[in-house]
């Protein structure tokens, strides 16, 4: 799922979309991501998009 949320990290994210991507429920899809990182996937994206955001920052 995680190559999954990378190769979508610009556009709007959705759990069923990725779930349906993975071939997953979404009850499942997020189950396993938080067991797997200890993170929800919200969590997750939202942290990744701050660090992409950061690096494209000139500072």
């Amino acid at each position: 799922m995680m190559w999954w949320i990378k190769k979508h990290l610009d556009y709007e994210i959705r759990l069923g979309k990725m779930a349906a991507d993975v071939h997953l429920s979404k009850s499942y899809a997020s189950r396993i991501f938080h067991q797997e990182t200890g993170s929800s996937i919200t969590d997750y994206v939202t942290a990744r998009r701050l660090k992409h955001d950061y690096l494209r920052l000139d500072i």
